[in-house]
């Protein structure tokens, strides 16, 4: 291989792992701060379901959650939204009975918009094994950048929104929640594990490729240069293991350089994974790194490119229903 190369290659893989040891210690510090203590009277929540078929069944978990019933309802996705609290959280997610009061004692008034933690249900199968790995890797850098006051990328629909910040005359949480990044000024992360929801994996690899592709395309179009700066670089890293690893099939030379380059770019993600897997009861899931680390250098590049060429979902689903109502 050119030293050229090596020296690229080096460079990428040494600044995620400095990126990831940052990130890392970021959100250790966050851990292991106090939590805020509870409120003298509970403010009026409001739980918005992303699909109408998951109203009913947050409903029955709201009679069992650890918050005043009184204080707690269930809204339509595309209905208004009354309540000093919105939250949000993902498509068919299970949520634990801590998970209302843990999200509301986050709230604050200088963080109107609240993240927290969510978890991929696995079953111990590969392909949701692996995707539950690399989330938390980035439950990891979420919580860590919050913590040292760097402007948010994408993050989880697990979130608590303060009515105060609600856009002026919108019904719909997800329309008043601010776009990407959210800054520290406005954002804030719960590590605690009491408000860690779970959702289903992905069904297929395709359908892998797709979020990630759309967590590009949201990182992409974020104002900050920072954020950007984060997908781009992401992508460089996992593009350029490809190209050197699908060259060392046909040049040894190349062989050993590009295995340092993946052992390097393995360890850096056992620190960015550890923290969160530890907190969150997942360190089982480390076991699978090595399958993690090599999926991610094939299923990066492709959705970064999947994400330039691709419509994101919110334009295909409108696309589609203009084409329904000029059909009707």
């Amino acid at each position: 291989m050119p030293p050229v190369l090596v020296a690229i290659l080096s460079g990428l893989v040494g600044t995620y792992a400095l990126l990831a040891g940052a990130a890392a210690l970021g959100f250790l510090a966050a851990r292991r701060g106090s939590p805020p203590s509870a409120p003298a009277e509970w403010p009026s929540v409001t739980i918005v379901p992303v699909r109408d078929e998951d109203a009913g069944r947050l409903r029955d978990a709201v009679q069992s959650c650890a918050y005043p019933t009184d204080r707690i309802a269930v809204a339509r996705p595309e209905g208004p939204v009354p309540g000093d609290v919105t939250l949000t959280l993902p498509a068919a997610a299970d949520a634990p009975p801590t998970w209302p009061r843990s999200m509301v004692r986050q709230s604050r008034a200088d963080a109107p918009v609240v993240m927290g933690p969510t978890l991929v249900e696995h079953d111990d199968l590969f392909l949701p094994r692996l995707e539950a790995l690399q989330h938390l890797g980035r439950l990891t850098l979420l919580g860590g950048t919050a913590h040292l006051g760097l402007p948010l990328g994408p993050g989880t629909a697990n979130r608590a929104l303060d009515a105060k910040s609600r856009a002026s005359g919108s019904t719909s949480p997800e329309a008043s929640v601010p776009p990407a990044p959210l800054a520290p000024a406005t954002a804030a992360f719960n590590p605690e594990p009491e408000a860690a929801v779970t959702r289903p994996p992905a069904d297929s690899f395709v359908d892998l490729l797709r979020n990630q592709a759309e967590w590009f395309r949201q990182a992409i179009r974020a104002p900050s240069r920072f954020v950007q700066a984060q997908a781009v670089g992401l992508w460089l890293v996992h593009a350029a293991l490809l190209a050197c690893c699908a060259a060392a099939l046909a040049l040894p030379a190349w062989r050993q350089p590009t295995l340092l380059a993946l052992l390097g770019k393995m360890g850096a993600d056992v620190v960015l994974t550890l923290p969160a897997a530890s907190h969150f009861g997942q360190r089982q899931l480390l076991r699978s790194t090595v399958a993690a680390v090599l999926m991610l250098v094939l299923s990066i590049p492709l959705a970064g490119g999947w994400a330039l060429v691709a419509p994101s979902r919110g334009r295909q689903a409108g696309r589609n229903a203009h084409d329904e109502t000029r059909a009707s």
